[in-house]
């Protein structure tokens, strides 16, 4: 379809991309938040870990075992590894309008639960990864996603739009955010691995 025939369609339905759009933002949103914040909560507080999950998507939701804990950190919540809530842009590189979108995985958006250290900057933490390949390639072998040039560890979450289309329906998302339980519980089985990691990230940042 032509960019002239694209805005055609657009006007001709304005009214309802504009009420879907102001939907989403309002009502699906929120929905979204709470129950992320739900679900990953109670994974949490089962496995005993530390971490927030606030109902807000413009805040940081993480987690990581109590072990990970920074020794001496200053600040309480200072972590050697930790995993953030983290998303994924649209293959042409913006972001989807809506959270929705992105949960959805629109136009290869997506979420991810993604490693972050507060023990090193960038440039040292690629240098670690760099140097621990065949750890990397261990993690690789349980689903992760490892890019030491950029310096990501993660893993992805990919949500069923038919398991989301009927949890916004039912008013219940427990089932279709259900993959993002198995993304944490594929954190904790990788534990020996990631406490390899961590240990390697300690002998860093004590240099």
């Amino acid at each position: 379809m032509s960019e002239p025939a694209v805005g055609a369609v657009i006007v001709n339905h304005i009214n309802e991309l504009e009420a879907a759009l102001r939907y989403a933002h309002s009502t699906m949103e929120p929905m979204l938040e709470k129950a992320v914040a739900n679900v990953m909560e109670e994974k949490r507080h089962e496995l005993g870990w530390a971490g927030e999950a606030p109902a807000d998507f413009d805040e940081t939701q993480w987690l990581a075992p109590e072990e990970w804990r920074m020794d001496g950190a200053v600040a309480n919540d200072d972590f050697y590894l930790s995993f953030v809530l983290d998303t994924r842009s649209c293959i042409d590189g913006n972001e989807p309008e809506t959270w929705v979108g992105t949960i959805a995985g629109f136009a290869g958006a997506g979420i991810s639960l993604s490693a972050a250290t507060d023990a090193l900057k960038q440039r040292p933490w690629k240098a670690l990864m760099k140097s621990q390949r065949a750890l990397l390639d261990e993690l690789v072998g349980k689903g992760f996603l490892c890019d030491p040039k950029t310096g990501d560890i993660a893993l992805t979450i990919s949500i069923n739009r038919e398991d989301l289309a009927a949890g916004f329906e039912d008013v219940s998302l427990e089932t279709a955010l259900e993959p993002i339980v198995v993304a944490i519980e594929r954190i904790n089985t990788a534990r020996p691995e990631l406490d390899r990691l961590v240990d390697a990230i300690k002998q860093n940042a004590d240099k």
